[in-house]
């Protein structure tokens, strides 16, 4: 079944089927809900008709584009277009399962008789270009070439490309079905897409093994027909009542060998094909085999630098972990020892220190989850202020420990929409973060808050008097695992909070200047909408 998958945005990591022939993309879509505020209550619509679908604009505020092209009237979409609404981006796809494709190959001419009646390389050299001598058929070729590469280019998923390529052999050449195979890993002929023209099921059908072998071994595209040598074909009777099938299959090429084979036919009352399309299709079937080697490739890189960010994480995390384990080791270890000697003063004085530890892998462990897990935030109407001052409370023993001075200036201010955990933990990273900038017995925070009324914003600010982030460091700060404090972070806190304040549709930015502190400013919209100009994180 199609689908809408967000890649970007908000609901990044959904996807939403498309069940029906009508889908409203927006705030209040039934079929494709998003959360995005800069997107409109009805934003797009989708529509299906004679099996393809098609994207229209509906009034929306901000516009709707398809590959960066802004729709202003009905626009056809292919598998693996970007459609960008608001902030959010989706791509128009379907789902990677296996389906069982009705397609079989008809070994040693059992059941078809096919002549092979041409065939054309399938290399460098059947690449169309045209020349002033050629004439518009060749032109024509090249255009249909360019464009399928152009549009290939920017697919990174097989089954999308796959789609693709039959959509483009569809427009070009007459044909009642065309079927692409793969080989796969024991060298089997694998099937895996078939499509054909109108809604009728063309049932089980039979591919010579013939015409396969020789597209295989001999890397040639071949036309054929089993017209020639079919004795059925002598008897008088039309050559539609026996089903004699024009056909052309072509090896799908990568650089050095072949991937697959391209299938197409059509009844010979219908189509015969020519010796130029035989050429057209085989260009097409070795412009489909770099693509699907650019996908493989891709798709091997992408699952290396997983595997680095895998590493990169666990390096950084059981670095901090290992720190935190150690100061709560220490600290145990003295509880113990003063449990043995009945000592519960000394037993009081360690246990801070215990607790501290607690504190600093829980905080870890819940920014591990808060990163790692796209969700949408489950709003509720809040007043901050009581967020903020839940924050200021918890961290107020170790403020005093550090001898340093927790200050809030709140304004008052309607409740907004709003995630409660989600902010919590904003605010709770920026606040740790200013304890740990700040020195000892110095050290001032003060957080404050302020509604806009012109602009219908939520503003808390947290500032500090610490010693500041150097310029080079300040448009790094949000990123993953990005740290100022040596061993003392994980990189995990501001990166969290760009993440929450995103899904809520806000922003969050900091000016500093060294030796004279830090100060970080959370903007959230007060209304469900677009509110604000950008959500992007900003560093000044």
């Amino acid at each position: 079944m199609l689908s809408l998958e967000v890649i970007q945005g908000p609901d990044k990591g959904r996807e939403f089927e498309l069940a029906l022939a009508e889908a409203f993309v927006g705030r209040q879509g039934e079929q494709v809900r998003l959360s995005d505020g800069t997107v409109s209550r009805q934003h797009a619509r989708l529509t299906r008709r004679d099996g393809t679908w098609h994207i229209e604009d509906v009034g929306s505020v901000n516009g709707t584009f398809v590959n960066g092209i802004r729709v202003r009237n009905p626009t056809r979409l292919h598998l693996g277009d970007q459609i960008r609404c608001g902030r959010t981006l989706l791509v128009f796809g379907g789902g990677a399962e296996e389906v069982s494709l009705p397609v079989e190959l008809d070994d040693g001419g059992k059941f078809l008789d096919s002549s092979i009646m041409a065939t054309v390389p399938a290399n460098e050299d059947s690449v169309i270009i045209p020349t002033p001598e050629a004439g518009a058929e060749a032109i024509e070729n090249f255009r249909i070439l360019y464009s399928l590469s152009t549009q290939v280019a920017s697919i990174f998923q097989l089954d999308h490309l796959i789609q693709r390529t039959l959509e483009t052999i569809f427009d070009v050449v007459p044909a009642d079905r065309a079927y692409i195979l793969l080989v796969g890993p024991g060298g089997q002929l694998i099937p895996k897409a078939v499509r054909n023209r109108g809604e009728t099921d063309p049932g089980e059908v039979l591919i010579s093994r013939t015409i396969i072998n020789e597209v295989l071994q001999k890397e040639v595209g071949v036309l054929s027909s089993n017209a020639m040598r079919d004795k059925r074909f002598s008897s008088g009777k039309s050559v539609h009542d026996y089903g004699i099938r024009s056909a052309i299959c072509v090896p799908i090429k990568g650089r050095e060998k072949v991937l697959g084979v391209i299938h197409v036919d059509s009844s010979v009352s219908e189509c015969t094909y020519s010796t130029e399309q035989l050429r057209l299709l085989t260009a097409i079937g070795y412009q489909t085999g770099l693509a699907i080697e650019n996908v493989r490739l891709y798709e091997e890189k992408l699952k290396s630098e997983r595997m680095a960010a895998v590493g990169e994480t666990v390096a950084a995390l059981s670095h901090h972990i290992k720190n935190v384990l150690q100061g709560l080791g220490g600290g145990t270890e003295i509880v113990e020892k003063a449990l043995a000697e009945n000592d519960a003063a000394k037993a009081r004085r360690a246990w801070p220190i215990v607790h501290r530890n607690l504190d600093r892998i829980n905080m870890v462990i819940l920014n591990m989850l808060a990163f790692s897990k796209p969700r949408p935030p489950v709003l509720e109407s809040i007043n901050v202020n009581y967020i903020i001052e839940e924050c200021v409370e918890l961290l107020t023993p170790q403020a005093d420990e550090q001898s340093v001075a927790l200050m809030t200036d709140l304004a008052e201010m309607p409740p907004i929409p709003a995630d409660a955990g989600g902010l919590h933990q904003v605010f709770l990273n920026l606040l740790i973060n200013a304890l740990d900038a700040v020195e000892s017995g110095s050290g001032i925070i003060t957080t404050s808050s302020h509604f806009d009324t012109m602009t219908r914003q939520v503003v808390v600010t947290v500032a500090d008097n610490g010693a500041g982030i150097a310029p080079d460091q300040a448009d790094a700060i949000f990123e993953l695992f990005h740290t100022t404090k040596n061993r003392g972070g994980t990189g995990l806190g501001l990166a969290v909070a760009r993440k929450v304040v995103n899904e809520h549709n806000g922003q969050i930015s900091v000016e500093s200047t060294p030796g004279r502190g830090t100060t970080f400013t959370v903007v959230l919209p007060a209304l469900a909408g677009p509110s604000i100009s950008s959500s992007e994180t900003q560093a000044r």
